[in-house]
């Protein structure tokens, strides 16, 4: 990552009754970084009750270890937090550490084991030989769209001519037979898949019946029966020896590439593309679909930010440039899933993905900055669609008295869309603390669709898994899936899901659940050095949980209410005064004021305001004393 500029510590301060009606009612309950980061981050903003700030159960993620932490904080030269923080995530051997802190491209494993491999690379040349004309078909989200644009420009960086397309929200998941045909009808004499396919059994058999060969370059779970596909790239298939399951497809993509390049290398001399180039739309699909960021993927996302710091795609600088993101910022995983990929991702939301593809793969900085407007359009209807499902869930969550005792929650009603409410469920974790499962109803289809987001350790695919009779399709992974019912249904899956959830929990409330933290911090530790080390441990998401430290007391020297649902703090303790910000959090600390003394999880990070930089902690969770 691009080097930082120093920090500073803040100044001492101066319809009628049907389906969807039933189903609404069993919801609802029978019985009726710096203050500019508050405003450009797009984090879930949810309403929270007044007075919920109750001390939370605790529990330290791994018990200290002083001695073999100062050794290899010695050897490896960072600081002692930060191999804290390895040890707490069972990182514990001294090389393994190193390779951790130090990842290279070198270290990803060959893609020699991964099934189907041989038989698409085959093709490719072949394709590539004869000058085919290639379709690409990806999904509407951040993964689809990076996928279809890592394939597109990279066949098209070797002279190869094609037809891009993505999914739309109308057309629903997928590649479906109405696409094949419109591939069919561009001329293609093949057709790519990004991040769908493995279950489209019927539009890849319909080109196959046509004469036209298919690869599917997916990542989601393979049904029993294989699609009927001349190559399916996917870690999760039967027979498939590549011992990485983790990689979203654009991390499958970007090994198609680099293999496609190693086997043309050897049929000319001319210097081919350098599939490094696209690492940084690999990164981008990585951490925007919830991926373990460990293995393979932590090594293409630490490689892929720097290429996203250098700004090169016309695409990617517009969408830093309307995200607020300063030229001379150091890009994290943060700036990727926070506020470049919930733009990527609001066009699909609402309907076509078409303005996200066409945004990535935009030659100039012209084109590239007037889809970003477009897209940034799409993001400002997103959030006003999202504010309303939030809040208006929140009511109904509000209402039911059972709400409280749920293990895992779900909600829905008709007015929602299904394209939103996978963040509308984000913010329900964000306030309930427990896996929350979304619905959009369609009444005139007796279907609803939805997607559910985890919280803890709850793997929320196998909570699906467990309520299977009552979907018609699901899929994703332990963190985040989606899926479409009948309506009908959705009462018995209320309770399903409650009772999946809960047995993973061995019956404990989410309450109940201790919440793991990295030790008491104290502000005296907080500087340049120590916080460097911590950024050196990223990326941070999913497998690699971010450093959360306590503060065991601090008194409240200013606090200020920023866009009327976020806390902007200083935090005295001692004779050092830090700003916070608290996200969300404005209506859980009614009255809060100066003089209070609080306690509170949190995590050091940088601000940047103005070309200011300083250090801010960021309160996950605050309760007074």
């Amino acid at each position: 990552m691009s080097p930082r500029p120093p920090l500073t510590r803040a100044e001492t301060p101066g319809a009628e009754p049907g389906p969807a009606v039933r189903a609404a009612a069993v919801l609802a309950g029978r019985s009726a970084r710096a203050e500019a980061a508050a405003v450009q981050y797009d984090r879930i903003e949810v309403p929270g009750e007044p007075g919920d700030s109750a001390a939370p159960r605790l529990a330290l993620r791994a018990p200290p270890q002083p001695e073999r932490v100062r050794e290899h904080a010695a050897r490896l030269g960072v600081a002692e937090p930060a191999v804290q923080i390895l040890f707490g995530r069972g990182i514990t051997a001294l090389d393994e550490q190193e390779r951790f802190l130090r990842p290279r491209i070198a270290d990803l494993r060959p893609p020699s084991g991964m099934a189907g491999f041989e038989a698409a690379i085959d093709l490719l040349r072949t394709a590539w030989r004869e000058r085919w004309r290639i379709g690409v078909f990806g999904d509407y989200d951040v993964d689809g769209v990076t996928t279809t644009t890592i394939l597109t420009t990279y066949l098209e960086a070797l002279g190869v001519e094609v037809v891009a397309r993505v999914a739309t929200r109308e057309g629903g998941y997928g590649f479906s037979r109405a696409e094949a045909e419109l591939l069919r009808e561009a001329g293609v004499r093949m057709v790519l898949t990004g991040d769908c396919g493995t279950s489209d059994h019927d539009a890849l058999g319909w080109l196959a019946g046509h004469g036209i060969p298919t690869i599917v370059i997916d990542h989601h779970q393979v049904p029993e029966q294989m699609p009927p596909a001349a190559a399916l790239l996917n870690p999760h298939q039967l027979g498939c020896a590549f011992p990485f399951k983790g990689l979203c497809s654009a991390g499958v993509a970007f090994y198609l590439c680099a293999s496609l390049r190693s086997a043309l290398a050897r049929e000319v001399s001319t210097p081919l593309p350098d599939p490094r180039q696209w690492l940084d739309l690999v990164a981008l699909g990585t951490v925007c679909d919830m991926v373990p960021l460990v293995a393979e993927n932590r090594i293409l996302v630490r490689h892929g930010l720097q290429v996203v710091g250098q700004r090169r795609r016309p695409g990617v600088r517009a969408l830093l440039e309307y995200a607020g993101v300063g030229a001379d910022e150091a890009i994290d995983e943060g700036h990727l899933g926070f506020r470049l990929g919930p733009r990527l991702n609001a066009p699909g939301r609402l309907g076509p993905a078409e303005p996200s593809l066409r945004l990535l793969r935009a030659s100039s900085v012209a084109e590239a900055r007037a889809m970003a407007e477009r897209v940034e359009g799409f993001n400002s209807h997103r959030r006003e669609h999202q504010d309303e499902i939030v809040r208006e869930a929140m009511a109904l969550l509000a209402a039911d008295p059972r709400t409280e005792f749920r293990h895992g929650i779900v909600i829905g009603h008709q007015r929602w869309l299904h394209g939103i409410v996978g963040i509308a469920a984000a913010g329900i974790v964000a306030r309930y603390r427990r896996p929350a499962l979304v619905l959009a109803f369609d009444p005139e289809r007796g279907e609803a669709r939805g997607s559910v987001r985890t919280h803890g350790e709850v793997d929320v695919l196998a909570a699906l898994r467990a309520c299977a009779p009552l979907l018609r399709r699901f899929g994703g992974h332990r963190a985040a899936a989606g899926l479409s019912m009948a309506l009908a249904d959705v009462p018995a899956l209320v309770e399903g899901f409650d009772a999946a959830v809960g047995l993973q929990l061995g019956g404990r409330l989410p309450g109940d659940v201790a919440v793991l933290h990295d030790g008491a911090l104290e502000f005296s530790a907080l500087d340049e050095t120590m916080l460097a080390s911590l950024e050196g441990l990223g990326p941070y998401g999913v497998g690699f949980a971010p450093p959360r430290y306590l503060c065991e007391s601090a008194v409240v020297e200013r606090v200020r209410v920023l866009k009327q649902r976020h806390l902007g703090l200083l935090l005295r303790q001692g004779g050092l005064v830090f700003e916070a910000i608290a996200f969300s959090q404005a209506e859980q600390h009614p009255g809060l004021a100066p003089g209070e003394r609080v306690a509170c999880l949190y995590l050091p990070a940088r601000s940047s305001w103005r070309g200011r930089v300083r250090i801010q902690l960021q309160v996950e969770s605050m309760w007074r004393l």
